[in-house]
C-alpha cells in the first residue's frame, strides 16, 4: 500500500509539473483534474484531491519540488 501511494504521489507530481511547464495556472491545472483517477481512493479524506493539487502545485512553482 505504501509503494501504491508513494506511485501515485509521483504520477501526480510529475503531471502537475508538466502542466506548469506548459504555464498553466493554478485554476487551469485544477480544471484538468490530475487527481481524478485516484480520487476514489485517496481523495476522501482531510485533504481532497483539489487541496492535494494546490499544495504540489504551490510547492513546485516554489521550486521545492525539485526531486
Amino acid at each position: 500500500e505504501v509503494l501504491d501511494y508513494r506511485d501515485m504521489v509521483t504520477i501526480i507530481r510529475d503531471r502537475i509539473r508538466e502542466m506548469i511547464t506548459k504555464n498553466m495556472t493554478l485554476e487551469q491545472v485544477k480544471a484538468a483534474r490530475p487527481t481524478l483517477e485516484y480520487d476514489g481512493l485517496y481523495g476522501r479524506g482531510e485533504v481532497s484531491g483539489e487541496k492535494f493539487v494546490e499544495v504540489v502545485y504551490r510547492d513546485l512553482r516554489e521550486g521545492k519540488g525539485k526531486r
